[in-house]
């Protein structure tokens, strides 16, 4: 289905859907069956769930690539402060992805 169109009107009867953000919020109130992908993910493996993650399946130009690395630079020299937001006593994301990986396959 197009990710353009909001495909929530189809999520009845026996047609699931994943939703995320502030319609994921929404659709709390109207679905009556909720499951966090990553609630269900930790208490499967134990390792956190990974959200997000950059890829390309094709060579990117090196003006984008140094945009996004500038970008990143700057998440990363304000990392203290996004840590003290957001205390975690274990740092085990790159793990995650590497079970989710695995069991796919990869």
């Amino acid at each position: 289905m197009d990710a353009k169109e909001d495909f929530r009107n189809h999520i009845q009867g026996t047609t699931a859907g994943v939703v995320i953000g502030d319609r994921a919020l929404e659709q709390r109130r109207t679905s009556p069956y909720i499951y966090d992908l990553a609630g269900a993910w930790k208490a499967m493996t134990g390792l956190p769930f990974v959200f997000a993650a950059w890829v390309a399946n094709k060579q990117l130009p090196p003006d984008f690539i140094h945009l996004f690395n500038q970008a990143n630079a700057v998440g990363l020299q304000n990392i203290g402060a996004v840590i003290a937001e957001n205390p975690f006593t274990q740092y085990r994301k790159r793990e995650g992805l590497a079970k989710f990986l695995e069991l796919l396959g990869k």
